[in-house]
């Protein structure tokens, strides 16, 4: 084919099509290959592509080159839909779905509204265990949680702690509460908490398991029984309460004997990945 050989109306049509999926000329540009200035041309009907250039967009589109020549309706039900991009800027359909969730199972999340004490076994302190806090409140984008970690510095490092920050979403699903976030301000991790609510009110502990991320030089990944402890239905993210994020030894008087109980009982406690 000439380049200078203007060409067909469907065609045009259908390159406008496939531009429209990308949002932009210059992005599909450089997604396909093709020259900008030359595509350019294309669409405003002054020359036809190259028979190679025809090629690539096939081959990028899982066409045939014969389909670009079809009427548009014919033309939209060849395209692969597993090959059609998403416009720029679009919002991902998992993501998309995850949110619908989310607010889907607000409603049936609202009982477990409220403060709690976060147990489980350290990380970055063998033995030790954390008494983390968590509030679970009803937020834009369903019921969201907000957890904070403290954690002192070894004796030779001075006073002082260490404080991690996490935020995320909560999930009611085939009965059982999932507690995803990520930590605020490093931005280096996410955590997962799946918990077996328990049918009885009110209602005082959450068992499950814990999934994240040692923060320490070799950041092994690690998982372990947590119990969630209510202490309150107050909502509100208060100071005071955040303060009583600490780390405590397994014999401490302020931990439930339940706690105890259940983090004593089958395997060990706390399962972390080696560097």
């Amino acid at each position: 084919m000439s380049r200078s050989t203007p060409m067909s109306r469907h065609m045009q049509e259908n390159l406008r099509i496939l531009v429209g999926r990308f949002g932009s000329v210059a992005a599909f540009c450089r997604e396909t290959g093709i020259n900008r200035q030359q595509f350019n041309k294309y669409l405003a009907g002054l020359h036809r592509p190259s028979a190679k250039n025809i090629a690539k967009l096939s081959g990028h589109f899982s066409l045939s080159p014969g389909d670009f020549f079809l009427d548009r309706t014919s033309f939209e039900a060849a395209l692969a839909p597993d090959n059609a991009p998403e416009p720029v800027g679009a919002r991902s359909t998992h993501l998309q779905r995850l949110s619908e969730l989310a607010l889907a199972c607000a409603n049936d999340l609202q009982p477990f509204l409220g403060t709690y004490f976060r147990y489980h076994y350290s990380s970055i302190y063998p033995g030790s265990i954390v008494r983390a806090v968590t509030v679970i409140y009803r937020g834009h984008a369903g019921v969201e949680h907000l957890t904070i970690e403290r954690f002192p510095l070894p004796a030779q490092e001075g006073t002082g702690q260490y404080t991690f920050l996490y935020s995320g979403v909560c999930y009611l699903l085939g009965n059982r509460i999932f507690l995803v976030d990520y930590e605020r301000r490093q931005h280096n991790e996410m955590t997962m908490a799946v918990l077996m609510p328990q049918n009885r009110t009110p209602i005082k502990y959450l068992y499950g398991l814990l999934t994240g991320v040692a923060a320490t030089a070799f950041r092994q990944p690690f998982s372990g029984r947590v119990v969630f402890e209510r202490r309150s239905d107050d909502a509100r993210i208060r100071r005071a309460t955040l303060r009583l994020a600490t780390v405590i030894d397994p014999g401490h008087p302020e931990i439930p004997p339940s706690v105890s109980r259940f983090f004593a009982g089958g395997d060990a406690p706390l399962i972390a990945g080696h560097e």
